[in-house]
């Protein structure tokens, strides 16, 4: 039996908890779906990005950047823009959504 796979679920997490309307422009609440995302990560960081499609038809991109700490303080930066990035990211796009999606849902 093949385990499910959890590609994104940690970093897009991590994004709604700390989206802030006044900081990004919007909040969970506003995020309609997920269209596409790319993950990244080795022993000391993480990073993520995620194309989003809004409930009021805007489109915005969530970059996630994590540090992880182990014997120091992790810190995480979230950075929200209303245009897409201008490069291919580490591993190119994704568009298999769909848990992402769910995670929104619930």
């Amino acid at each position: 039996m093949a385990k499910p796979r959890i590609d994104g679920i940690y970093e897009l997490g991590h994004v709604l908890y700390a989206l802030d309307a006044e900081a990004h422009g919007f909040t969970r609440g506003d995020i309609e779906r997920v269209e596409s995302f790319w993950i990244f990560s080795d022993m000391h960081a993480s990073s993520a990005g995620f194309e989003l499609v809004l409930r009021d038809g805007r489109r915005a991109y969530v970059d996630f950047q994590h540090w992880h700490g182990f014997e120091q303080e992790e810190d995480f930066r979230v950075e929200a823009t209303f245009t897409p990035p201008d490069k291919e990211p580490p591993g190119g796009w994704s568009s298999d959504v769909a848990r992402l999606n769910r995670m929104l849902a619930a």
